[in-house]
């Protein structure tokens, strides 16, 4: 029986991450738009930054699904690489806000 709750939380985990790294692919995509179009040289590394960010973060997520997938990394830790790649993603899109409002 444990073994499949134990089964059950890795699948809930993948679920989870999936849906945060179709944000992450959505919020990479949107930084193209003309939306978000530097206004100046400092603006335009500031998106340079984000991009990157955002990309990375989307390579770390298929990483990370990767390992959860194949139950290389216990569930605890496994939980707590999930949660700091859903505060990344927060703390990207604060960014990503505030450069919003300076153009």
């Amino acid at each position: 029986m444990p073994i499949t709750e134990s089964k059950k939380d890795f699948e809930q985990l993948i679920f989870r991450l999936e849906r945060n790294h179709q944000c992450v692919l959505r919020t990479k995509n949107d930084l193209n738009s003309y939306r978000f179009e530097p206004k100046n040289y400092e603006c335009y590394k500031k998106l340079q930054e984000l991009k990157g960010g955002f990309s990375k973060l989307a390579e770390n997520q298929l990483v990370l699904f990767d390992k959860i997938q194949h139950q290389s990394l216990q569930f605890d830790v496994a939980m707590k690489k999930v949660e700091e790649s859903l505060g990344k993603y927060h703390e990207l899109e604060k960014i990503m806000k505030a450069y919003q409002l300076e153009l």
